[in-house]
């Protein structure tokens, strides 16, 4: 999430608001934090009776001559290449403090919900290591849902830490989301251990289906290494357990699986193993390694440069593409790729993370690439422009 400050005037607790930097036709019943600077002009609001009501807040860019409604709160001398960031439908969560955190950023197609932060594994590459949860996180994950609006939101994540941890609030997430965003495509991130509980499953897929994805992550063929690379005795036969229950129920589901020095060694007979024991999955995602949380930690036994194992990959790949297996590539730069593979790239780095060093100023496929994890650590040594 991105996250900006500035200082505080009359805040007295947390609270959601979206964002307008219009004053008028603003959204109809829920609460406005009006972004003053645009025009900067502006030297107050031009409120008809009826309007005052809707404005929950203000953020005032540094140096601007904008003076906010009386006793109405505020968030001032915010830094303006940071409100630069800020647009009209934008939900952000203002703390009393002057911290501004943007939930939900309007047109993105890469906004998530994190449903909590503890999680029932310990993966040796994890970049957001587990931790305890706010008190307030799940209420604010439903008051973001109806915050949004449900003609613009074409797709929204969940992901965690491990969501279904949530038990019976992740059902209440799931179902909410489908009431509240009938249109929206949902896609859940979980390891998929608990779904080995077939009426957990069951309840999940009811909640969200039909516009319910679950991806869920596979490390291996076989459970020593997989067990080894999530920190968890015993997961892959759960993963498996849940993947089939899932199977059964109807419920699109998708396989991920990270690649470092752990997972590499056998991609050829991973992608063997999905094809000959998960025909039913909708895709499977190769992704690069984002080198931050855990994965810094452990770098040292997990880094591979992309560019070294690019002969497996693509073998890998083409083993499952030619049995018509749906294959992606996420979070790899097409300058390390072998060409054959670009078809199945994906932009798939989150836009607030994403980043495109130096080396990617004149190249021709800058547009077409998903440019490197600026929140990681390492990166190629590979990396060159495309000409």
């Amino acid at each position: 999430m991105h996250e900006l400050s500035g200082r505080p005037l009359g805040l007295t607790r947390p609270f959601m608001g979206v964002i307008s930097t219009r004053t008028s036709a603003w959204p109809k019943g829920k609460p406005v934090v009006f972004l003053a600077g645009f025009p900067d002009n502006l030297r107050k609001l031009p409120f008809r009776p009826w309007g005052r009501g809707n404005l929950a807040a203000c953020i005032v860019p540094a140096d601007s001559k904008f003076v906010p409604p009386p006793e109405t709160p505020c968030i001032l001398d915010v830094p303006r290449d940071h409100c630069a960031d800020l647009g009209d439908g934008d939900v952000v969560l203002l703390a009393p403090d002057g911290g501004i955190m943007v939930v939900y950023k309007a047109g993105s197609a890469y906004n998530s919900i994190l449903a909590t932060n503890r999680c029932n594994s310990l993966c040796v590459m994890c970049p957001q290591p587990p931790g305890r949860d706010p008190d307030d996180l799940h209420k604010n994950n439903l008051e973001l849902i109806s915050l949004l609006d449900p003609n613009e939101v074409e797709q929204v994540g969940i992901t965690g830490g491990e969501p279904t941890l949530l038990g019976e609030d992740l059902i209440t997430l799931v179902q909410t989301f489908k009431e509240k965003l009938p249109n929206t495509l949902l896609t859940l991130l979980t390891n998929g251990r608990r779904l080995k509980d077939l009426e957990f499953a069951r309840a999940l897929v009811r909640a969200g289906a039909p516009n319910l994805l679950i991806e869920i992550p596979l490390f291996a063929d076989n459970d020593t290494e997989h067990d080894a690379v999530m920190g968890a005795k015993g997961s892959f036969y759960e993963t498996l357990q849940g993947l089939h229950n899932l199977a059964l129920l109807g419920q699109p589901v998708g396989l991920r699986t990270i690649l470092h020095a752990m997972t590499i060694k056998r991609l050829t007979q991973y992608a063997a193993f999905v094809y000959q024991n998960l025909p039913f999955v909708y895709q499977v995602a190769f992704m690069g390694m984002e080198t931050r949380g855990l994965a810094s930690k452990n770098l040292a036994r997990l880094w591979v440069d992309p560019y070294d194992y690019q002969d497996r990959l693509a073998h890998a790949v083409r083993y499952l593409a030619r049995r018509l297996v749906p294959v992606s590539i996420y979070n790899h730069q097409l300058c390390l790729l072998p060409r054959e593979l670009w078809p199945f790239a994906r932009k798939s780095i989150t836009d607030w993370k994403q980043s495109y060093p130096p080396a990617c100023d004149t190249c021709s496929q800058r547009a077409a690439c998903g440019g490197v994890f600026g929140t990681g650590e390492k990166h190629s040594a590979f990396l060159h422009p495309i000409s």
